[in-house]
């Protein structure tokens, strides 16, 4: 029995000998290193020739292999490890007949058999159908060449169809979405590209019961059915963004009255973040009536046009009508007669864009009320040279060397004018002299009240040659520039009040 098994294992042993051989150039060092140890353990010392060269004594180690039973299971357990690792070495780098497949001398795959590409192309165009609704067309077929590859380079089936996905050209039916002759997106089929566009008109129409005449676009916009490669065709979130949104553009607003950046943001949409980026050093609190403010928004590619019904009730403003009269000065009005706005119902057509109004086409008006005409009354007396006019004029030369504001941790009242000791100091504009004399730190002062609300100050001069009282006239001389008071340095310290309140004299008179 044992016999019989020697035997076969022989056989078996036989044909690993052989292998060995055949492979013993790539793997010497494998077995090699496996063999010696083994023939070392088992050969008692001397009953087996040692290995020389590199080169295995295949005859001794059959002997062997026959006539001691420890060494002969040790043996074929070592032969069968090699044959293992031999066989694991070959799987990995031996080579194989197989299929490069290219497109445009770009390689796709490389497959065993052309059925696994056939299979992966299929499994695309079956996406394709199921989401587009129609059979794919390759603009380019691939070409299949043999060749022979190591089994490494085989290309899996996940990556051969995200590469067909992306370098082959599958040709679809399609739209394009056409705006004043340049396709700006494509989308899978007609009824997707409808349902954009009309996404697109939607933020801009009323809820409720309005009545709509027309809803369009401003431009020449148009579905087109084309060919297009699957890599060309949008989502509909993808084209919305594109057309709805399209890109950023610079806009000039001039600030109007009663508007302030909360405002203007809102207007057009944007953050008052978005303000302060396109404006740098801009102080929100401090813009100007008139002040020009630099604007980033969006600019669709498409402009929503709409024509909708309206009733509604209007104001007609008042007309004005002058009359002259010889109770009141030269330059002064006085509204004799109040004007009152009359009122009329309109049925008319109020025509927006994108949601702000560019003009009403009017159907039909009836008249509720007519409006009533406001009178003002015109002076034509002669104004006499000591009344105000309302006007300051500059009330010195000199330059400026302080100005209006925070001065030295405290509030400068007023503005600085400095010139030479005797310069003539003259009334801003016309009025009464209310004070003129020394006042404390402001040395020698003149203040004349212009009987409209407005006082002017003006301090540290060295010669005062008008009194309390009197009544001057614009440009009348009324003292000397000088250096009085608490002053640093000849000058005038002008101020203008109103009601009592410093204002900064530069919104008056200019240095």
């Amino acid at each position: 029995m044992e016999n019989n098994i020697i035997n076969k294992l022989s056989k078996i042993y036989d044909k690993i000998v052989l292998e060995m051989k055949a492979i013993s150039s790539k793997v010497n060092k494998i077995d090699q290193t496996s063999l010696k140890g083994q023939v070392k353990k088992a050969q008692n010392k001397s009953s087996y020739k040692k290995l020389h060269n590199k080169n295995i004594d295949f005859k001794a180690y059959i002997n062997e292999f026959k006539n001691n039973k420890n060494f002969r299971y040790k043996a074929v357990g070592a032969a069968l490890s090699l044959s293992l690792v031999s066989g694991i070495y070959f799987q990995v780098n031996s080579s194989v007949e197989a299929y490069t497949i290219t497109v445009d001398n770009n390689v796709i795959a490389i497959v065993r058999e052309e059925e696994d590409f056939i299979q992966a192309l299929e499994q695309v165009k079956s996406e394709a159908a199921e989401d587009f609704g129609q059979d794919v067309v390759l603009n380019k077929e691939p070409i299949f060449v043999q060749s022979e590859v190591k089994k490494a380079q085989i290309t899996e089936l996940d990556e051969i169809i995200k590469n067909i996905k992306s370098q082959i050209d599958i040709q679809l039916k399609a739209a394009a979405i056409v705006v004043n002759g340049e396709t700006v997106a494509i989308v899978k089929d007609s009824k997707t590209a409808e349902g954009i566009l009309a996404d697109v008109k939607a933020p801009f129409l009323e809820k409720g019961e309005t009545e709509y005449d027309a809803i369009e676009f401003a431009e020449k916009v148009e579905i087109v059915e084309v060919g297009a490669e699957l890599s060309d065709i949008i989502t509909v979130e993808e084209a919305l963004q594109k057309i709805a949104i399209g890109t950023d553009e610079e806009k000039i607003h001039e600030v109007m009255k009663g508007e302030n950046p909360w405002t203007i943001a809102q207007k057009y949409g944007l953050k008052m973040s978005d303000i302060e980026k396109a404006n740098p050093g801009l102080n929100p609190q401090k813009i100007q009536i008139g002040q020009k403010l630099s604007l980033i928004v969006p600019k669709p590619l498409v402009s929503v046009r709409t024509k909708e019904y309206v009733e509604l009730v209007e104001a007609i403003p008042f007309e004005t009508e002058y009359e002259k009269t010889p109770s009141l000065y030269e330059g002064d009005k006085k509204i004799t007669v109040q004007g009152e706005n009359g009122q009329r119902e309109v049925k008319a057509y109020l025509v927006k864009e994108n949601g702000v109004e560019l003009n009403m086409e009017v159907l039909e008006e009836k008249i509720i009320s007519q409006p009533k005409t406001r009178v003002i009354a015109q002076g034509t007396k002669e104004r006499p040279a000591t009344m105000a006019t309302g006007v300051f004029t500059n009330p010195t030369r000199g330059r400026l060397t302080s100005p209006f504001g925070m001065r030295w941790g405290r509030r400068h009242t007023g503005i600085d004018i400095a010139s030479s000791k005797g310069t003539t100091v003259t009334a801003a504009d016309a009025g009464r002299v209310s004070f003129a004399g020394r006042q404390g730190s402001y040395g020698n002062l003149v203040i004349i009240d212009h009987e409209n609300g407005y006082q002017t100050y003006y301090a540290h001069n060295s010669k005062i040659v008008i009194n309390k009282g009197e009544r001057v006239y614009k440009g009348q001389k009324i003292a000397e520039m000088g250096n009085t008071g608490n002053s640093t340095g000849v000058h005038l310290h002008f101020e203008v009040r109103k009601n009592g309140t410093p204002v900064n004299p530069q919104s008056f008179v200019r240095y």
